[in-house]
This record gives C-alpha cells, structure tokens and sequence, in this order.
C-alpha cells in the first residue's frame, strides 16, 4: 500500500498516529531528533527507532490515523488580528447568521416576520437581504447563503464574515526609485548635522537626475520621479525618514548602520560552518615582547553562527611605528589570518596544567560518534568542534582583501563576503564575543589588564610581571574549552524543547546529529599551502628569498637537480620563476613546489648552523636595517647572520631578571604541522626469528692490532659448527695483541698456554686515548706492553 502524497506531509506524522510500514502496522510512541521510535500494534515485531527519512521515503507508508488533534484555521486568527477595530461589526454579522441558520435572533424568544418554524433556508436569506436592503445594505440572498456557508465552515467564526482588508502599497503610488532615493539621501546624512526636508527634498531631486537622467533621457520624465511637495513629506513619515532625521547624530548612525538582508542575520542557518564571522580587535592585555618589553595585543576570532562555537582565535603583537627610532609597526597579517584558518581544520590539544574539565570526553560534545568519524579526536582533544567554515563574513581590513587570504579561501573552497564599513550589526555574534572575552576573561588576567578604556587603565601595569604572547594564546584555549563552550548560552534554544537553553557545545551536538560530519584532515603537504608564496629562480647554489639563500637537503637534492634540468617552470605570467612556500615566523626551511608532479623539495637556510635560536623573518629584517645604517649591504646575509647570532649570545650572557629562568621566547605565531612523519626504515621489514641468530666471534678492537691476521680458522666446507680443526688448537682472540720476543714466557706459536679455545668467547678491548694521562714519559715506553 503506497503511501499517497498527502499522508507523506510532516504535519500528518506525529506521536500517536498510527502508520503502516513494512507491512505491519505500528504507533509512532517517540520523535527525537531526526529519529522516530515505532511501537507495533501487534507482537510480531518488537519496538524499532527509524530515521524519518528512511520512514516516510519507504514506498509502503502510510499515515492510517494521525495522532494530532485538529487545529483550526490560522488564516482566521491571523484575520481576527488584522480587524480588531471591527468587533462591533462582527458581532452584528454573527447575529444575522444565527437568526438566519436557528430562524431566532440571539436574546429573542420570539420569530420575526419571515423567520418562522415553517421557514425554509432560503426563504430566511431572503428575510433578511430585505431587511437589509430596508437599511441601505445591498445584499442578495445568494450571497447571504454563501456567507452562511462560510460562517459554518470557520467554525461560526464572524471574522470571516468581514470585508478583508486590502494590504496598502508600501509607498502608496510613489516610484520605487524615488523611495529608494529618499533612504540613500537620508543615509548619507546619518553621521552629518541635521537638516530640514526640503533640504533632502532638493537632495533626491539632484540623485534621480545623476541616476536616471542619461537613461530617460527626458528632463521631464525624471521630474516625473518626484511627487508632490506634500507626498513627499507624508512618504517620508510614513517610512520613518523623517522621525530618524530628528533624532541624534549617534541614534541616526546607528540606524543607518542597521544592514539590510542577508546581513540582519534572519537567514536560516541550520548547519555548523554554514555562515562564520571574523574581526580583529585589541586585546586590552599587555604581554611580554620578544625583547622583553610591555607590547600591545590583537586577537582575531571566528564565530559560526549557527550554534556561536568558537571556530580559532590568534593573538598577535601589536605595535604602532616608532617615528624617532624607525622601527616599522606591527599588527596582524595575512599570515596570521591564513594560521588561523588552519587552526580552526583541527582539534585542539589539551596543554599540560589544563582543568581535566576541559576535554572534549566530560563536555556535551558527542565525542563517540566524532572520535569513530575522525580519529583525531583522543581523550586528550578539549572541548571545542571542529567546524569547515563555508562561509566567512570578513571586515575589509587590509588582511582580509590580501591576495595570500583570498587564495587559501579559495584553494579550501571557502565564500568570502565582505561587512560594510564601520558597519558592527554586519558581525554581530564576533563584535558580542569581545565584550564577553572582556568580561569572563581579560579582566581576570591581573598582570597586563589595561581596563576597558585609557580612562581606567591602571597604574604600573608595564612594570608588572606579564605573560608572554604564547602564555596567553594557551590561557585564551583553556578558557574557550572550558567555559565558553559549555556554558550555556541565552540565544541557543533546543529545537526540540524550546524551553531548555544550550551551550554551544550541545547546539552543536544537536545540529550535527541533523547534518552530519565528515572529517578533513589536512596533510604536512597541504599545510604548506597555508603559508606565504614567494616565486624564486633556482639555481646551482639555490635561491634567494629576501637575499637569505636557501639550498636543497640532502635528501632531495636529486629532485632539485631536476628541477635545474628544466629550467623554466612554464607557467603563465611568471616568467620562468617557480612557486616556494615560507613561514616568516620559522624562516630556517622553505619548501619549494613542483607543480609538475605534485611535490615538494625542503630546502633550508645556507648560514642556519649560525643561529641555533629561534628567530623570525622580522629579527632578520631588523638586523639587515641595521648593518645597512651601518655602510653594510642588505645582501650580505653572512654579516647579517651573525650579527643576528651576536645578538642571541648576549641575550643569553646577561644576566637574568630576577625570577625569570631561561631565555626569553619569541613570537612565532600558531605551528602548523609541515614536516612529514620520519620514516621507520624496519616498517617493511619481516619479523625476524631470534632462534635463528648466531653469535658472531668478537674481534680484537685495537689501534695498534695487525690487520691482515685472522683470529678465526677457517672452516672446512660444509661444517655447520665452530669446532677448530682435528689435531689443530685454536689461537686466543689476543694472541695477535703480543708479539713473541723470545723469553720463553708464553708459547711460541702465540697461543696461551690453559687458555680458553672457544673461538667464539666474548673479549672486551678497551680503546685508549690517552696512554700517559699523568704526563710522566720516560724510558719505561719501549718496553711497554702495548708497543706493537
């Protein structure tokens, strides 16, 4: 039995309805999620939970009996909204009906004159359109029939009795395009002082010549764009521009800045990564440089929408540019952008000295369904989603529209669509999350908190102990994993129980029970994508980036000598050059792409046994600008080495801060994993059986032992074992040590008298370095033992 169309509607499936499905007939006992419990009505089957879609797709189901109670007509409720202001009216039509259908008007014990027992139907509508006609109401009795049947069909509900009302035209008959003229006209003023309406009035005027005037063509046919004086004043209260012109500057910037769809955020959004927001703002917190002064700090984030989960966030330094010194500024980069996305690809770790309760195993997350889907999830994976952004509402800051941005989102596959400028209600979840970061985060961190404005910033702050960036990158991870995530958030309802508010770890729970996930693990190989693209001549000495040359490893220096080979990499508009990916945070190793056969070939800096600290792309920089102030060349990258080196070395020869141990770190920004895994070099070997091993027979270790003499005896051809020949006494292993002088102490064939004659015993020779340690050389050396 087929199910017919009208049985296969959502609304015909509730708890309580019966259905017919496998050829049984059940009760639908339960609905969770996409999951639908079924209880057969008889004992041939036992209790089943179906997935809706496998259920109402099957071509046997049927909706036998729905289990909802009938609903009425909302088209009447909305109808008794829209005509509050005609109560009188139908209370006076539902008179009229009831004396019509009964023959007696309501509060009346007695007929009127053509309403009697012995009345017909239509002979009562007839009654009454006289009666009507009698007051000036023109009504047939035809249509009095046909409003009875309608007034029963509702329910004997007289609101569908009324005349409907008739939706004005927004606008009324005004030309669209001078309506939205008006807005333009009033939205430019929102940040300007206020004005009068004749002043936009004549402002409209000049924008409809400026946009229509070479279209139409006419002068006239513009003007006819505009409506009357008073039309134009009544257009403008009746769509409010002229109620928003008398408020405040900042109430009117405010309303201007109000976006309009898809930017209001009343698209439906259903799936985790659908629609994501990121912004940069300043972190309020001072940290620890790499010199180990007070800097400022930026942190980005990206927000999904659908469930406000916490995709990545990166703090960076911030710094403003130094005009005595010179020093150049900084502030995030596209770089620092691009880690970020990588981070928001992978789960993340829970660092050593974390509250346990901040694994994803104790949060709300279904960690069993994603630790089967994706083995990534451990026990050691905290509390936050992976989310694959389709989407990412940006800021236009000059990161966001680099080229470096656009062709990762694009290599990912990743929408991009721009905010407006000074434009908050474009990014509302992202602008909402600093003020709580704010709130439940900066402002506990007592060393470094600057206060929410300059107003209220504390004293001695730069000379406080402070974290370092890294330090607070890690504190900023615990916090979102362990607090943010799963705590419960006002604007995250369950669907199901509208009632129960969610955290954002439980939306995502039951958002992706709907939607699925698939994992995505990024290779070390398609990591390197994530980082910045330099086009680079290789040559037999390699190849420069910015004048630091870089050579091939030995392990792939047969794939660079191929390279060399073919000379021109022959892609368009690069001029031979070939593509090279680099992290300017750990510049020590680049990677140089062919793009004909897919590879990568390592390369590392030509000087970098010279700096075995850390250093970064910026220290280089820093140290080529000074050697140049100093009458050196920016291309003398051995100068520059160790002028960078020099400056570690007295970093670590002065003497530390009190308290403070070891080096200071630097920034490096977020690590991406780009190195292959070693290779186990025994991987593909065999197990080996070790009652097969053999011992070998030790060899006299010695500077001064004889080359050419053999301690083993040959064996004769087919002897399995080391027994030493008939009538033969085999040597001893240090016999070839000594040399016979004549003295009679020892045997003359340098064999050792009641010594071991197993070949195969184990000697222990010691190499010595220094024969006289104590320095006292005398006339004892010719006779020493060891003289060969």
């Amino acid at each position: 039995m087929a199910g017919t169309g009208e049985s296969r509607r959502t609304g015909a499936l509730s708890i309580g309805a019966r259905v017919h499905w496998q050829g049984h007939e059940w009760e639908v006992a339960e609905w969770q999620g996409p999951l639908v419990t079924l209880v057969p009505q008889d004992s041939a089957e036992t209790p089943r939970a179906v997935s809706y879609r496998w259920l109402v797709g099957a071509e046997d189901f049927a909706v036998l009996v729905g289990g909802a109670a009938p609903t009425a007509d909302i088209s009447v409720h909305r109808t008794w909204e829209r005509r509050e202001d005609q109560e009188d009216e139908a209370a006076l039509w539902q008179e009229r009906m009831v004396e019509i259908d009964t023959g007696l008007a309501p509060g009346r014990s007695e007929h009127e004159q053509g309403f009697g027992p012995g009345t017909t139907l239509a002979q009562r509508c007839a009654a009454m359109s006289a009666r009507l006609a009698a007051d000036g109401i023109g009504y047939s009795a035809h249509t009095l029939a046909d409003k009875r049947r309608k007034w029963k069909a509702a329910g004997e509900n007289p609101v569908v009795l009324l005349p409907a009302a008739r939706d004005r035209r927004p606008g009324g008959f005004t030309d669209p395009r001078c309506l939205t003229a008006m807005q333009d006209v009033v939205a430019r003023r929102a940040h300007d002082s206020d004005v009068t309406i004749d002043l936009i009035r004549e402002e409209v005027e000049d924008l409809l010549h400026s946009r229509y005037g070479a279209e139409l063509g006419d002068p006239d046919a513009v003007a006819a764009l505009m409506p009357s004086r008073s039309t134009f004043y009544l257009r403008m209260k009746e769509s409010g521009l002229a109620d928003a012109l008398d408020r405040p500057t900042r109430a009117r910037a405010a309303l201007a800045a109000t976006p309009p769809l898809p930017h209001g955020g009343r698209e439906a959004v259903l799936r985790p990564g659908q629609v994501t927001q990121v912004d940069t703002t300043p972190l309020r917190l001072l940290a620890r440089g790499d010199d180990g002064r007070p800097t400022s700090t930026e942190m980005t984030t990206l927000i999904d929408v659908a469930n406000h989960s916490l995709c990545a966030l990166m703090i960076t330094p911030s710094r403003s540019k130094d005009a005595e010194s010179g020093q150049p500024g900084q502030a995030t980069r596209a770089i620092d952008l691009t880690l970020m996305l990588a981070q928001a690809l992978a789960p993340w770790p829970v660092m050593p000295g974390w509250d346990p309760l901040s694994a994803a195993t104790t949060s709300s997350l279904p960690f069993g369904a994603l630790s089967a889907a994706d083995a990534r999830f451990t026990e050691a994976t905290a509390a936050r989603p992976v989310i694959r952004p389709e989407l990412i509402i940006y800021d236009q800051g000059s990161p966001y529209v680099s080229e470096h941005f656009t062709e990762v989102c694009d290599r990912l596959r990743i929408a991009r669509r721009p905010a407006r400028k000074r434009s908050a209600p474009d990014k509302p979840l992202v602008e909402r999350f600093f003020i709580t970061l704010a709130h439940r985060f900066s402002q506990h961190v007592r060393h470094g908190w600057q206060g929410r404005s300059h107003k209220k910033r504390g004293r001695g702050i730069d000379r406080m102990p402070l974290y370092t960036i890294a330090e607070l990158q890690q504190m900023a991870q615990e916090w979102v994993a362990l607090e943010y995530q799963q705590t419960p958030d006002a604007g995250l309802r369950d669907p199901f129980r509208p009632g129960v508010v969610l955290s954002p770890n439980g939306m995502y729970a039951v958002q992706v029970a709907r939607s699925g996930y698939r994992a995505v693990p990024l290779s070390p190989a398609q990591n390197r994508f994530f980082l910045l693209p330099r086009w680079v001549t290789p040559g037999k000495g390699g190849f420069m980036i910015n004048y630091r040359t870089y050579q091939p490893i030995a392990q792939d220096a047969g794939h660079y000598r191929e390279i060399l080979l073919r000379g021109s990499s022959e892609l368009p508009g690069r001029n031979g050059q070939w593509e090279c990916r680099f992290n300017p945070y750990r510049p020590e190793r680049v990677w140089l792409y062919d793009h004909t056969a897919g590879t990568w070939v390592t390369c590392d800096f030509r000087l970098g046994h010279l700096l075995t600290d850390p250093w970064t792309a910026d220290m280089w920089q820093e140290h080529a600008e000074q050697h140049h102030a100093a009458g050196g060349s920016e291309k003398d990258e051995e100068a520059i080495a160790l002028s960078l080196a020099q400056r570690d070395r007295r970093r670590r020869s002065r003497r530390p801060p009190p308290k403070r141990t070891g080096k200071e770190p630097i920034f490096q920004g977020l690590e991406l994993e780009t190195e292959e895994p070693s290779r186990d070099p025994y991987a593909d070997l065999e197990e080996f059986d070790l009652s097969t091993l053999r011992p070998y027979p030790a060899q006299p270790i010695s500077p001064w032992a004889p080359l050419a003499v053999d301690a083993v005896p040959a064996l004769r051809s087919g002897a399995g074992g080391t027994e030493p020949l008939e009538g033969e006494q085999a040597p001893h292993p240090l016999a070839a040590l000594f040399s016979d002088d004549g003295d009679g102490d020892g045997p003359a064939d340098g064999s050792t008298a009641g010594g071991p004659t197993d070949v195969c015993e184990v000697v222990d020779a010691e190499l010595v370095d220094d024969l006289d340690p104590d320095g006292d050389v005398g006339g004892e050396i010719e006779d020493d033992v060891w003289e060969a």
